[in-house]
């Protein structure tokens, strides 16, 4: 009878662990979390204010009147924080029946202290005459200097320089300009303008259409 002891006490610690897996595992409920976001002296709603999930990398921003909505689990822990703002943390409840929780976040400012700047005035002219004179500039620096200035380096900079906004911007209006002005109609040929010939002469003339290298 001793020696069917152990064997008996086996059986029943793997019954036990069969018994223990076969129980179901408590499921982690989902909950959309909504609510706004507001000053809690003012109460002005705060848009841009960034919310973290702890310890998750899923997150969101309220928008432009302070609202947020995210999906969380039950028991997570909720990061609001702004700049100017003292952050603020809230625990969704771990006994919750519905799958909507919606609340209203207070936030308190927050002074921000910056590191002090010293703006100091510019040089006179006299000063500015003196370490000009006196400044140590390398020969290396004047010749560069120079290349760059040069009549034929300053042309070819122009021609591969592309355009900025403005210039985009007024080359596409007077575009569409032109072509709402002669809509419905042929646009006029300028085969036999003679300014338009003077003009590609003189592009011709200095070099507008030369391959560039």
């Amino acid at each position: 009878m001793d020696n069917m002891k152990p064997i008996v006490f086996i059986a029943l610690m793997c019954l036990m662990g069969v018994i223990a897996q076969a129980q179901p595992k408590p499921t982690i409920k989902l909950v959309q979390f909504a609510g706004v976001v507001i000053s809690a002296d003012s109460s002005r709603l705060l848009p841009l204010v960034s919310i973290r999930v702890k310890g998750s990398g899923r997150g969101s921003y309220t928008d432009a009147s302070g609202f947020f909505s995210i999906v969380v689990q039950q028991s997570d822990t909720i990061l609001f924080s702004s700049i100017g703002m003292r952050s603020v943390e809230y625990v969704i409840p771990s006994a919750m029946q519905s799958t909507k929780f919606s609340v209203v976040i207070p936030m308190q400012e927050d002074t921000i202290y910056l590191p002090e700047t010293v703006i100091r005035p510019g040089p006179t002219p006299e000063e500015f005459n003196y370490y000009f004179v006196k400044a140590n500039i390398p020969d290396e620096y004047f010749t560069r200097a120079n290349n760059n200035l040069r009549d034929k380096g300053m042309r070819d900079m122009n021609y591969t320089m592309g355009m900025d906004g403005n210039e985009n911007a007024d080359f596409t209006q007077k575009g569409q300009a032109y072509q709402y002005y002669y809509n419905g109609q042929l646009p006029p040929q300028r085969l036999f303008d003679p300014i338009a010939w003077s003009q590609f002469f003189e592009a011709w003339k200095r070099g507008d259409y030369n391959k560039k290298k």
